[in-house]
């Protein structure tokens, strides 16, 4: 093998890399996130089953109880808070820096919070798509 055969070997390496890892690392965010939304809409069924004239019960709330219990994303990537009143509720997973989840796009835009609430609205609309 010549230097100029391994320089274009070298060449076609690096332009397959410069365009696979961040299409893999989009993925792999998205992945995620998708895990997060999943495992919000399992808590929202838990407090929907325990409803008993009102969501404020901390044994059912309690957002470190609830995720031990049905979280399967990677608190590395996702906080999952709950937040209660008597008639409402709104569960929200914030994406952490930690392992660069807070860079993860739906659509062309960056959001801050994943939230759905008692009424199934969901926020940003085009990650819940």
């Amino acid at each position: 093998m010549t230097l100029i055969e391994l320089m274009i070997a070298v060449v076609i390496v690096g332009v397959l890399a410069g365009i696979a890892y961040p299409a893999y690392t989009n993925y792999v965010k998205e992945g995620h996130r998708k895990q997060a939304m999943a495992d919000m809409v399992k808590i929202q069924l838990y407090l929907e089953e325990k409803y008993n004239n009102g969501y404020t019960a901390t044994s059912i709330v309690n957002a470190q109880k609830v995720c031990n219990t049905f979280c399967s994303v990677d608190s590395d990537r996702y906080k999952i808070v709950v937040e209660t009143t008597t008639t409402s509720y709104a569960i929200t997973a914030t994406p952490q820096s930690t392992k660069g989840q807070n860079s993860d796009k739906c659509g062309s835009n960056t959001y801050t919070s994943l939230t759905l609430n008692e009424k199934g609205a969901t926020s940003p609309s085009a990650c819940w798509k």
